[in-house]
């Protein structure tokens, strides 16, 4: 089978769910930018899939458009004849003008096309008007929907789709990278499964901006007893009031700012800390929290992320509100809790092998469905 991933930027988190499609089927992914600079995502050629940028006029990011995580764009005369020319197109981002277009041209042209949404109810910014009909058009016109998890399936169904239309899959990791290679870490420092450092050490990665919800997890941090230490990874518009609250609040030596690092660094950091914290007032899905759980670690995660709902009774995993109480509790509850890092990865719930055959799956439901 033939089929088009049709996405925004090359995200490396999603690169073995490409290769291991890449191993099934006849895939081409088109990426729409070179390069994203907010995530650090650049476009190179990767050895285990196809993949090609999409001619297209990036808009920019100005007035309502400001507002947005991700870049929009517009294509090129053209460059939908590519990407259609396909048994099937896979579009994860329908909220990109280009994949909206993308979508109403595979309509038009009886191309199938499965959307991999990990929108939630929650995630949502519209739920009426011209953005929703828009939303619910293209959901009801696809062939089928992937979705990582209940609450994304719950938002599928309630944009129209029929139930036996959606896949339930789960997102995917490198397991060598962040299952096996921090285990290696640990036991050539000696530490192996065993407790770790006396210190408990908690990591948040990602950007540093508003909806990420920082401040708050420094603030819970500050009140935490004895010497715990934040290692915070990434880089952002709200670094420099960041540090200026560790140091207000007197734990500008407990707190660690690593800036930007990439997958190897990140996961360095992993095999160190204990309890990953993810405490954003806005979350699609979340990656870092899969990422830590497949490392060992624990995991305390907002309630407003998608992932939250895969994570609900699961050892190891604390969902709280994202207010400062609310992680103050998580971190206390998973500092108390700890007694090592998990020695088995939970290859199930981020297998780039599951995935792979979800969206398989999905594809074949697309291409035998009735053209709408």
């Amino acid at each position: 089978m033939q089929i088009a991933w049709f996405t925004d930027a090359q995200a490396p988190y999603r690169e073995p769910l490409f290769s291991e499609l890449a191993r099934r089927s006849d895939l081409l992914v088109h990426f729409l930018y070179a390069e994203e600079p907010e995530r650090h995502f650049r476009y190179r050629p990767h050895p285990g899939y196809a993949s090609e940028l999409v001619p297209c006029w990036q808009l920019p990011r100005k007035g309502p458009l400001a507002s947005l995580d991700s870049y929009q764009a517009v294509l090129r005369p053209g460059a939908a004849k590519r990407v259609l020319d396909t048994d099937v197109v896979v579009i994860p981002t329908w909220a990109q003008l280009a994949s909206a277009w993308t979508m109403a041209r595979a309509v038009r042209r009886g191309v199938p096309y499965v959307i991999f949404s990990e929108s939630t109810l929650t995630s949502r910014r519209f739920t009426r008007g011209p953005v929703d009909r828009l939303r619910r058009w293209l959901f009801t016109h696809a062939g089928a929907v992937v979705v990582p998890g209940p609450a994304a399936r719950d938002a599928a169904i309630t944009s129209g789709v029929a139930p036996e239309r959606i896949v339930e899959s789960v997102n995917s990791v490198d397991l060598e990278l962040f299952g096996e290679r921090p285990r290696r870490l640990r036991e050539e420092a000696g530490v192996g499964d065993g407790p770790g450092p006396a210190a408990h050490r908690f990591v948040y990665v990602g950007q540093l901006i508003a909806r990420k919800n920082v401040g708050a997890l420094i603030d819970a941090f500050a009140r935490l007893d004895g010497a715990p230490e934040l290692d915070v990874v990434g880089d952002g518009v709200e670094m420099p009031a960041l540090r200026a609250r560790a140091q207000e609040l007197g734990v500008a030596d407990r707190v660690r700012f690593r800036g930007f690092l990439d997958e190897d660094a990140v996961v360095e950091v992993l095999a160190t800390a204990q309890t990953l914290v993810l405490p954003s007032l806005e979350e699609v899905y979340g990656f870092t929290p899969l990422e830590a759980r497949v490392a060992g670690l624990q995991v305390v995660v907002s309630d407003r992320a998608g992932i939250a709902e895969n994570l609900r009774g699961v050892d190891g995993a604390w969902i709280v509100a994202p207010d400062v109480d609310g992680l103050h509790a998580g971190l206390e509850r998973s500092r108390r809790a700890w007694t090592g890092w998990a020695a088995d990865v939970p290859t199930d719930s981020a297998s780039p092998e599951r995935s792979a055959d979800d969206v398989l799956a999905a594809a074949k439901i697309a291409v035998c469905a009735p053209r709408t």
